[in-house]
């Protein structure tokens, strides 16, 4: 009688772990695709920004169009600063809801 307790108390004891490993295992692997597509994305809008500015100087002048790729990256730099607490408050919601969905779809596989 013991001793089946004691394996069904290993069994779940060892469960939990594994479903600890799984659950890391899922954080770590939608972490390194995000850090994935946010260099990519990076990457994209850093040459982006190269053309944006080159066609601009062709324009306005040699260094305006970089100026003016540095106001706009500026501009938006103290948006973000400005509106921290609602960026902070909708990306934990949609951390939170996407958790959520996870757990929810666990439970239908």
């Amino acid at each position: 009688m013991f001793g089946k307790i004691k394996n069904y108390v290993q069994d779940q004891v060892a469960l939990v772990k594994l479903e600890g490993v799984e659950a890391l295992a899922r954080v770590a692997s939608k972490l390194v695709f995000v850090l994935l597509v946010s260099m990519f994305i990076m990457f994209f809008i850093l040459l982006l920004s190269f053309a944006a500015a080159a066609y601009l100087g062709s324009i306005y002048g040699s260094s305006v169009g970089f100026l003016i790729i540095t106001g706009f990256y500026l501009v938006s730099i103290l948006l973000l600063i400005v509106f921290r607490k609602q960026i902070q408050n909708l990306i934990l919601n949609l951390t939170i809801a996407a958790s959520m969905n996870d757990k929810d779809e666990e439970k239908y596989n």
